[in-house]
C-alpha cells in the first residue's frame, strides 16, 4: 500500500521544515541539541514534555523532507525497528508524522561512542576485544535475518559502543536501508542506485543482485579486518576497489604478529566474493571467531564501568582498586563521558567542522573533517551538554591522528567559566560515569 503522506502538509499548512533547537515535534518532543547529520536524515537529542524522558530523534532533513522515497523510507524504517527487540539492536520508542516537522523516529537515546571514533584515535583494537564487539554484533544480526530483516549498511560508523553495569554494549543503528525479505514494501531503491558504504559493501550488494544475510555477513567480515589491523581488505580508488571485487579477486590473508591464524583464516572466509562460498548466518561467523581465539571475552572498550551496578559489584570493584595501588601519576584528572554532538574547532582565520565523541572537565575528544594543528590555541564552538546552550570555549589541541580519512583530535580546555564547568559535571554523573 503506497504511503499516503503527502511530500508537503496538508493544503492551508505551511510546507514541513527541518527540526532546529527549540523545535516542538508532535506536540510532544522539544528539541534540545543536535546530534548527528547525514545526507537524508539528523538526529537530535528531545525531550518528552511531560515526562521529561530523554530520546535520540530521527528525522528527515530540509531537502529530503520534499521528497516521497526519503518520507517513505524513514517510516519504513520505523516499521523494521517495531519487529526487533534485542538489546543490541537501538530500540523504537514512538514515530509518527508532525504537521510541522513530517515523518519522526523517537529512538532511545544511547550514551556512547561510535565504532568509527574509537578506530580514529586507536587505529586498531585487541584481537580478544575485536571478537567481543564481533559476536555482540552477529547476535544482533542474526536475530534480525531470522526476522527476515538484512541490514544493509552494517560499518564502524553504524555501531555504538554504551555503558551498562556488566560491560560495554554493542548497538546497531540506523536500519534506513534495510531489506525486508517477507513484506511486499513499496520498491524504494532504483535500479543502479546503491545503498550502503562502498567498502563495506558484498559484490552482490554492488551488483544489485540477491541480498540475504550473508550480505551483512561479508559487512561484518570486513569490520572485523578494520578491528584487526587497522585498514580494510581493498584499498584505494572506489572504482578499483569495486572492479577487484567483482572480479572475485580474494583479499590478502591478515598476516599481523597478534592476530592468530585461525582467526585471518575466518575474516577471508566471511569477505569471499561468492556469498555460497561464505559462512551461511552470523551466527556460524560468531561461533568461528570464538573457536579462533579459544575464549569469550568481555567487551571493555570505554575504560571506565558505568554506575548502577549492584552494592556487591561496586564494594568488589573498590576493593580490587585498593589492592591494584595504581600509579597517581597514571590516573586521569578529570572523568570523561562520551558526547556525541557536532562541533566547530576554529584557529587563525579557518574553521574545521567536527563531532565530539566524548567529554570531561579538562577536555574534549573530536573527530574532524580536515586536518587540525596540533599544539596550537583554538576556539571550540559546541552544545552544552545539559543546557542545550551553544558556546564557545577556548582550547589547546593536545594531540592529532589520522585513521584512513578521519581524524581524531584531542583538546584540552584554557580557563572555562563556572557554569560551563557546572554543566560538564552535572553531564558526566548524569551518563554514569564514576567519579572516584
Amino acid at each position: 500500500m503506497k504511503d499516503p503522506i503527502p511530500a508537503r502538509a496538508p493544503e492551508g499548512r505551511p510546507p514541513f521544515v527541518e527540526l532546529t533547537l527549540g523545535s516542538v515535534v508532535a506536540d510532544r518532543y522539544v528539541v534540545r541539541r543536535a546530534i548527528a547529520r547525514g545526507g537524508m536524515c539528523a538526529v537530535h537529542e528531545a525531550e518528552h514534555r511531560v515526562s521529561g524522558h530523554r530520546v535520540a530523534l530521527k528525522a528527515l532533513t530540509s531537502h529530503a523532507l520534499a521528497t516521497e522515497a526519503a518520507r517513505e523510507r524513514l517510516l519504513r524504517e520505523a516499521r523494521i525497528l517495531g519487529t526487533l527487540r534485542h538489546p543490541n539492536v537501538v530500540q523504537i520508542l514512538d514515530a509518527g508524522v508532525c504537521p510541522s516537522h513530517g515523518p519522526f523516529l523517537a529512538l532511545e537515546m544511547i550514551e556512547g561512542r561510535p565504532l568509527d571514533g574509537l578506530l580514529a584515535v586507536r587505529t586498531r583494537l585487541p584481537v580478544a576485544q575485536s571478537v567481543a564487539l564481533v559476536v555482540q554484533l552477529c547476535d544482533a544480526l542474526d536475530d534480525a535475518h531470522r526476522r527476515g530483516v538484512v541490514h544493509r549498511d552494517v560499518k564502524p560508523s553504524n555501531v555504538l559502543i554504551s555503558r551498562t553495569p556488566i560491560g560495554d554494549q554493542v548497538e546497531l543503528i540506523d536500519f534506513g536501508v534495510a531489506s525486508e525479505a517477507d513484506r511486499d514494501a513499496p520498491k524504494l531503491t532504483r535500479h543502479g542506485e546503491l545503498l550502503g558504504t562502498v567498502e563495506y559493501m558484498s559484490p552482490e550488494q554492488l551488483l544489485g543482485t540477491t541480498i540475504d544475510a550473508r550480505t551483512d555477513v561479508y559487512a561484518v567480515g570486513v569490520l572485523l579486518h578494520e578491528c584487526l589491523v587497522g585498514a580494510v581488505p581493498f584499498t584505494g580508488p572506489a572504482t578499483t576497489t569495486i572492479a577487484r571485487r567483482l572480479s572475485g579477486e580474494k583479499a590478502p590473508l591478515i598476516e599481523h604478529p597478534d592476530v592468530p591464524r585461525a582467526l585471518a583464516e575466518v575474516v577471508a572466509r566471511a569477505i569471499l566474493a561468492d556469498a555460497r562460498d561464505r559462512f551461511a548466518s552470523a551466527r556460524e561467523l560468531a561461533f568461528a571467531s570464538l573457536d579462533a581465539i579459544g575464549e569469550l571475552p568481555r567487551l571493555n572498550l570505554l575504560e571506565s564501568p558505568a554506575q548502577g551496578a549492584s552494592l556487591h559489584d561496586e564494594y568488589l570493584a573498590r576493593r580490587t582498586a585498593k589492592s591494584a595501588e595504581p600509579d597517581p601519576s597514571t590516573r586521569r584528572r578529570h572523568v570523561r563521558a562520551p558526547y556525541v554532538t557536532p562541533a566547530r574547532i576554529f584557529f587563525g582565520d579557518r574553521h574545521v567542522d567536527c563531532r565530539t565523541e566524548d567529554v570531561s572537565e579538562g577536555g574534549l575528544l573530536a573527530i574532524a573533517s580536515a586536518d587540525v594543528p596540533n599544539g596550537v590555541e583554538v576556539r571550540v564552538r559546541v552544545t552544552l551538554p545539559t543546557q542545550g546552550k551553544v558556546v564557545l570555549l577556548p582550547a589547546v589541541t593536545r594531540w592529532v591522528r589520522t585513521h584512513r580519512s578521519t581524524r581524531a583530535v584531542g583538546l584540552a580546555f584554557g580557563d572555562l567559566p563556572d557554569d560551563v564547568v557546572a554543566d560538564i559535571r552535572k553531564y558526566v554523573e548524569i551518563v554514569g560515569a564514576p567519579r572516584g
